[in-house]
């Protein structure tokens, strides 16, 4: 490794906001939906189009309930089938939807312009 990659500033990947329908390949995604079912090490999440298991992380601060609106970051995977090793869960349970919707619509117009 050169000196100069020394200075280049470390970027991730961003995670990508999508609803589970749209997940054709594995990365790293933000689905809200709401909690279809629990059980000890995972949740069902239905986002109005799929479902989707998400594999909880180890360290949870969100109290999970059936119906419960929450954004789950995290690791898609598709084979076996298609599920999400969770990063973070957040309660969105006071969240508009539609004006979410309308920001990332607007962030995701923003970076096609930018690059």
């Amino acid at each position: 490794m050169s000196e100069s990659d020394f200075e280049k500033p470390y970027k991730d990947k961003p995670f990508v906001d999508v609803n589970i329908a749209e997940i054709q390949k594995p990365g790293k995604y933000r689905i809200v939906g709401k909690i279809a079912e629990i059980t000890d090490l995972a949740i069902l999440l239905d986002d109005g189009y799929e479902q989707i298991t998400i594999i909880l992380p180890e360290n949870i601060s969100v109290d999970l309930k059936e119906g419960l609106q929450i954004r789950a970051l995290g690791y898609v995977e598709l084979h076996p089938e298609k599920q999400m090793r969770g990063s973070f869960i957040q309660n969105f349970n006071g969240v508009d939807l539609e004006v979410y919707k309308q920001i990332n619509e607007l962030e995701q117009s923003l970076r096609r312009v930018n690059t």
